[in-house]
């Protein structure tokens, strides 16, 4: 090699980042290129920027939780909608972070934490905390299962100690769980932990399309595992009422659907394949793919309802109805359930809807998701969902509505109190974290949800008049 000929090739690299950027970028170990670097993976996606939809399927999947949970048998099946907010959560959050390095050319592992625990664990500690003092005044019964699982919550293993399907086990296990939303909050965690480090890696050795095509063989298996009436990766316990807890919850992993999340990480991928703007024929065919997969998503979710089922059967129209699960597993035989097949469709159907949100936003479905009052049910989402169950608590068993309600009617009436409880834990605990979260942004704008335009970190933060800004 020629004298000053790699400090040449140093030169020309910097040139060439220039021109994307207008100006080099500070040199560092991860951000300059030299001669024989292989280049990271770089997404060719357009900004995420406001997508009002995804806002829209947060509001009614929270209503469909509250109303299944205020009377179950409305439709068991309306689980689906937890495999929907994974994949679009995985999908959210994979995104961004390759927003974020294509932006700085490395991921802040700090500020992601950061943002995630501003975001996340105020409330849910709040409500933890609120539940002991509940039960210490009112159901003192409560506190030895209680204790067992704040432990599971705080360190975000709650899945785990109590999974999904705990009841089907042995019924007794489950008598005087209080916090058995956090299950769901656990599993996201974990993937947050695992995320930000697994695609910086993937990205700096160009490995993203072997991440996306993994996971998506691994969420395939799994999905299989379910079909074949598997729950999990090790067998269910003789005794589980005796049996090691972490064994247990391991054999009842699958029903906690990892794979949604999966999904989720490949279509944030496929998504940074993509071309902006998209060619013509996936323009013209997406949208009416999204709206299929939109459509059967959300059908999924009340295959088991056993109110549609009498309803239909009383006009002498048929329903395809599929029970839920089995009442244990030594009932399964060769029935199918809905959990055999239900959480893998809800997830995979939506997955064309979502990209078509982002990618085609002036399409009908985004827009009709969009309304406001949908919209912000589904801000108020994450608050809704972790204290519901409380909410519930005290107006059914402490104050005695339980023997006032009717079956039917304590759906919206349920609903309707809880929205309104938890208004003050929305904009007193929660949007006042979504600004402090704003101190560790990795950009220097961030979009308005009142408004959906983009406005800076520096407004963001100090202006009182906007609120519930992402970044």
């Amino acid at each position: 090699m020629a004298p000053g000929a790699s400090g040449r090739g140093h030169r020309a690299a910097i040139r060439s980042r220039e021109g994307l950027g207008g100006r080099p970028d500070p040199p560092s170990l991860w951000n300059v290129t030299t001669v024989g670097a292989v280049a990271p993976f770089r997404s060719v996606a357009p900004r995420m920027g406001f997508v009002g939809g995804f806002d829209g399927i947060r509001g009614i999947g929270i209503l469909l939780v509250l109303f299944n949970h205020a009377w179950s048998p409305l439709s068991p099946s309306v689980a689906g909608i937890i495999d929907v907010f994974f994949v679009m959560s995985a999908f959210l959050i994979t995104t961004l972070l390759l927003q974020e390095h294509r932006d700085q050319n490395d991921i802040s592992m700090r500020r992601f934490y950061a943002r995630r625990a501003v975001r996340l664990l105020p409330s849910a500690y709040l409500c933890i905390a609120a539940w002991f003092v509940v039960s210490f005044l009112f159901d003192r019964e409560r506190l030895a299962t209680l204790w067992r699982e704040a432990l599971a919550a705080i360190f975000y293993v709650y899945e785990i100690f109590f999974p999904v399907g705990l009841g089907a086990l042995d019924p007794s296990l489950v008598e005087k769980l209080s916090i058995d939303p956090f299950w769901s909050l656990a599993v996201e965690e974990q993937f947050y932990l695992l995320i930000a480090v697994t695609v910086l890696v993937c990205i700096r050795k160009r490995w993203m399309v072997q991440l996306a095509v993994g996971l998506a063989l691994m969420a395939t298996w799994i999905s299989w595992q379910r079909w074949s009436g598997v729950p999990g990766p090790v067998p269910i316990p003789d005794d589980p009422a005796n049996a090691n807890p972490v064994v247990r919850g391991l054999s009842l992993l699958w029903l906690s659907r990892p794979d949604s999340l999966m999904w989720g990480v490949g279509l944030a991928v496929v998504n940074a394949k993509l071309p902006d703007p998209l060619p013509p024929a996936w323009r013209k065919w997406l949208p009416w793919v999204g709206g299929v997969g939109l459509i059967v998503s959300f059908s999924s979710m009340f295959l088991s309802s056993g109110l549609l089922s009498d309803l239909f059967g009383k006009v002498g129209l048929p329903f395809p109805y599929v029970p839920m699960a089995p009442l244990t597993p030594v009932d399964a035989g060769d029935q199918i359930y809905w959990i055999n097949f239900g959480h893998t469709l809800s997830a995979v159907a939506c997955i064309p809807a979502l990209l078509c949100m982002v990618r085609h936003k002036d399409w009908i479905a985004n827009r009709a998701l969009s309304w406001k009052p949908v919209r912000f049910l589904g801000r108020m989402s994450y608050t809704l969902y972790v204290w519901h169950t409380l909410v519930f608590f005290v107006v059914l068993d402490v104050l005695g509505g339980d023997r006032v309600l009717g079956e039917k009617w304590r759906v919206p009436i349920l609903a309707a109190i809880t929205i309104v409880a938890c208004l003050p834990i929305f904009y007193g605990v929660e949007q006042r974290m979504l600004r402090i979260k704003l101190r560790f942004a990795s950009e220097k704008e961030v979009v308005d949800l009142n408004t959906g335009e983009m406005v800076s970190v520096e407004e963001a933060t100090t202006s009182k008049g906007r609120s519930g800004r992402t970044s």
